[in-house]
């Protein structure tokens, strides 16, 4: 069997463990606690910032979709601004083909009607010759 005994080494063992733990605390355990004490802090130092980035991010994505309201509407109505623009010059140059198209066609008329007074000229002096020449035929003989 195994038998312990206590001896003048146990106070000894004592004062050297209590020595120890004072030794490896002030050396090893208050350092690493510093640390990650620090770490903690930048961490939390690391957060805030990131949280104000992301309310900073969402006041310029906010402000961008306002942005682009504004633009898409600018947009909108320069559009219907060049398409009335472009409606009004269309109006214009209908109304400007319509008028040389009326023109055109008050030219040819007159054009037609002094033909045809020309034409009914020649014809009535020709009418005696026709006519002289349609009796013939009809009666079948001359008309001297």
């Amino acid at each position: 069997m195994v038998s312990i005994d206590i001896t003048w080494s146990l106070p000894i063992q004592i004062i050297n463990f209590l020595l120890m733990i004072l030794v490896l605390n002030y050396f090893l355990y208050r350092p690493i606690r510093g640390i990650l004490k620090g770490r903690q802090e930048t961490i939390k130092g690391f957060e805030g910032e990131i949280a104000g980035m992301s309310e900073q991010a969402e006041g310029r994505q906010s402000e961008i979709e306002t942005r682009l309201i504004e633009a898409r509407r600018d947009g909108y109505q320069e559009k219907e601004s060049l398409k009335s623009d472009g409606q009004g010059e269309e109006k214009r140059m209908v109304d400007a083909a319509n008028q040389e198209a009326d023109e055109a066609i008050s030219r040819i008329r007159a054009q037609i009607a002094g033909e045809v007074t020309t034409a009914r000229e020649v014809l009535r002096a020709d009418l005696a010759v026709f006519s002289r020449e349609l009796a013939q035929k009809i009666l079948g003989r001359s008309l001297s």
